[in-house]
């Protein structure tokens, strides 16, 4: 199998990969860990590749550039998931942080001080 086939084959896996991780938030790690070692090694495969290629790679090359858009779309997706995770595990902490602590901001606006005497 020549490197632009195995570049396809990545690819495509990738794909299906981050379509899976959308229903996968408990195994979020073990695909994150995945999806970056594929990345790893399809860059790998593109400093490899030199020209010329034939009208076979050149199609192949086609539908790489047509996943990789997708891929792109869907890896966005999932940082979005993840940062509004982070963000909703934040307030989660700032919640129980207030909740644990009530009194230390006290307000003081109800306090008053009498002059007469």
């Amino acid at each position: 199998m020549d490197e632009v086939e195995k570049l396809l084959e990545i690819t495509e896996e990738l794909v299906e990969l981050t379509k899976r991780s959308k229903d996968q938030h408990r195994d979020r790690d073990q695909v994150i860990q995945k999806i970056e070692d594929l990345l790893a090694k399809r860059e790998e495969l593109t400093k490899s590749m030199n020209p010329p290629f034939t009208p076979k790679e050149k199609e192949a090359g086609r539908k790489i550039v047509q996943l990789n858009q997708i891929l792109v779309e869907q890896l966005k997706q999932i940082k979005q998931e993840i940062q509004h995770d982070i963000v909703k595990m934040k307030a989660q902490k700032e919640m129980a942080k207030k909740y644990m602590n009530s009194y230390a901001n006290a307000t003081i606006d109800g306090i008053f001080y009498d002059k007469k005497k």
